[in-house]
């Protein structure tokens, strides 16, 4: 009986770890091409903090507008966004009007947090952040604190976080 070499149940073994590690990094990819990163740029935020106050499951949702301005020589691209909870979209609106896609919790219906937006140098954009305050039954009641989480291609700024709160009442 012929005994098979080592060196190819090892090449089997190592491909077979290659071909899982593909799969892991290719199920992980943005779906837009990612934007070249630049140095300078950075968006000026009109707020990063806000309390909503009282908000009533009667009433349904509240949306708050906040201002992004591109306040350098260089355009900005949000290459992601996404919130922290599934209770909570945002969107970006450009001064013509175009929206980006609408984000959430990424896994929890929010889809991916990839995303390619480009502000202009010297445009301001609109982010429109969304609470629903029924997304999570009639009995979630009570203080909450949520984030909607920016990534840019800008070195000098590549993340932004944005924090709210607020008081669900029914």
């Amino acid at each position: 009986m012929k005994k098979q070499p080592t060196y190819l149940y090892l090449g089997a073994a190592g491909l077979i770890a290659l071909l899982v590690i593909v799969v892991i990094s290719s199920s992980g990819a943005s779906e837009t091409p990612a934007a070249a990163a630049i140095s300078d740029a950075m968006l000026t935020v009109s707020e990063t903090r806000w309390d909503f106050g009282d908000i009533s499951m009667a009433s349904g949702k509240t949306t708050k507008e906040i201002s992004l301005t591109n306040t350098s020589a260089s355009p900005l691209t949000i290459t992601q966004m996404q919130t922290s909870c599934m209770c909570t979209t945002a969107q970006i609106v450009h001064a013509d009007g175009s929206k980006s896609a609408s984000k959430g919790m990424v896994g929890h219906g929010g889809g991916s947090a990839a995303l390619s937006e480009t502000i202009s140098a010297g445009e301001t954009a609109t982010l429109e952040v969304t609470f629903d305050p029924n997304a999570h039954g009639p009995e979630a009641t009570g203080p909450i604190t949520r984030m909607v989480m920016l990534g840019t291609n800008s070195q000098a700024q590549p993340e932004i976080e944005l924090t709210f709160s607020g008081n669900v009442t029914k």
